[in-house]
């Protein structure tokens, strides 16, 4: 993938982030594959309890990268969402 895709597509996932947190909520992990550089998704986790669960969930977006025969992803989430209470 070209650095220019790249950096888009973080870009976007960084301003939705920061959106949403300025506005008080939590999005959930997202997760981007990419096979040879072309985007073929666009997958939200689903919803997670804070702890073990979200990293279970999170775990859970790797077999869809698996399935799409990703070879590359974007990953975003907020890390207080995964973090052990």
């Amino acid at each position: 993938m070209d650095a220019r895709m790249w950096d888009g597509l973080v870009g976007v996932a960084k301003e939705t982030y920061t959106a949403s947190l300025g506005e008080g909520v939590v999005p959930r992990p997202l997760m981007m594959p990419l096979v040879r550089g072309e985007l073929v998704g666009l997958i939200w986790v689903r919803p997670l309890k804070v702890g073990q669960d979200a990293l279970a969930g999170n775990a859970e977006l790797a077999n869809i990268a698996a399935a799409a025969g990703a070879d590359e992803v974007v990953l975003a989430w907020e890390t207080h969402v995964s973090a052990y209470t």
